[in-house]
């Protein structure tokens, strides 16, 4: 299993490093799931985001995938033999109830045997042992979130867009395990599987930690 979890992924930072991790973008294959961003009350507009932008310019090859238009017909061949399942930024509550709903979170194991997940803030949250920061994540709080079960990916908690104004409000509030403060511009890759043991964790950019 590959993890890439960005703060922001369309940040010109990211992407030249999502680049070089990758080995070019050239004939790779993504699969881009905006589903996050309509939970923000921005539903179709994906399209006009600079993510979209990006893939279309990348040189991939890039199809969509809003999980809201799959309630009962979810098909794992349409992520099968991608290169990239990319996940959008947004609100993680809403991704996760889509997650569930569409029964996806019972296709990503077997998909990530061969796919690279890349998420981008909302789509890096959902990938740790709950969804808890979300219900009290400074300036755009989702409440219930910590009612929604994450996809357990990894075992620790990821804090996007973080600034260093609000390191001690953030200290304050967090009562996890432990927990990545990202700018924009910084991501996590995560190779193997980190709730096993044993995995392979780099963090591109300052490494800051909050340890509960």
């Amino acid at each position: 299993m590959r993890l890439f979890l960005a703060s922001e992924g369309s940040d010109p930072r990211t992407i030249k490093n999502l680049e070089s991790y990758l080995g070019g973008f050239s004939g790779k294959s993504v699969v881009y799931i905006p589903t996050a961003r309509n939970g923000l009350g921005l539903s179709n507009t994906w399209k006009d985001s600079d993510t979209w932008k990006f893939l279309n310019s990348s040189g991939m090859n890039v199809t969509s995938v809003q999980l809201e238009d799959y309630i009962y017909n979810l098909d794992i061949k349409l992520f099968e033999n991608k290169d990239i399942l990319w996940f959008s930024g947004g609100t993680a509550s809403y991704l996760m109830y889509w997650i569930m709903r569409t029964g996806f979170d019972q296709m990503l194991p077997k998909i990530l045997e061969k796919s690279l997940y890349v998420g981008s803030s909302a789509g890096s949250m959902v990938t740790g042992p709950n969804l808890n920061v979300c219900e009290w994540y400074i300036g755009e709080t989702e409440r219930g979130a910590k009612n929604i079960p994450a996809l357990k990916l990894v075992d620790f908690d990821i804090y996007p867009h973080f600034d260093d104004s609000l390191y001690g409000n953030i200290k304050e509030k967090y009562k996890g395990k432990k927990m990545y403060l990202l700018k924009n511009g910084e991501e996590i890759i995560v190779e193997g599987n980190d709730r096993a043991g044993g995995a392979k964790i780099s963090v591109i950019g300052e490494e800051r930690v909050i340890e509960g």
